[in-house]
């Protein structure tokens, strides 16, 4: 008689702790989701907030240095230009300072570097 009674207090108790469960996986569901959209919205707000630092700071800067750059470069070469109408239209000689383009081997492509301008580097010597 004891377990007659028993039963369907247990049985009662057993389906609380499942809907509990099913109430707390839910639960958990619903939390994973809200925090699912918090990261979403972070990412969309920091997304807008880069492009617009990228936009309104990153380009004009990189116009800006480059219109300085331009306007340095200029006057480099109105000075160089300078220079060579003194000089009868060339370059002074520069000196050869022993310790200035130092070549143990040539490259192999030859004796100048890759970048080598002849209006502005001084030819490299002959490899020894």
């Amino acid at each position: 008689m004891l377990r007659a009674l028993a039963r369907p207090a247990a049985s009662a108790t057993r389906a609380r702790l499942v809907r509990g469960i099913a109430s707390e996986t839910s639960l958990g569901a619903n939390e994973f989701v809200k925090t699912r959209e918090a990261v979403k919205a972070h990412a969309k707000e920091t997304t807008d907030l880069w492009r617009k630092i990228s936009f309104y700071v990153c380009i004009p800067g990189i116009i800006v240095g480059c219109a300085w750059t331009w306007k340095l470069e200029a006057e480099h070469h109105e000075h160089l230009e300078h220079i060579k109408h003194e000089h009868d239209g060339e370059l002074p000689e520069r000196p050869a300072y022993d310790y200035l383009n130092i070549r143990n081997k040539p490259f192999p492509w030859g004796m100048q570097t890759l970048f080598f301008n002849p209006e502005v580097n001084v030819p490299a010597g002959d490899a020894e």
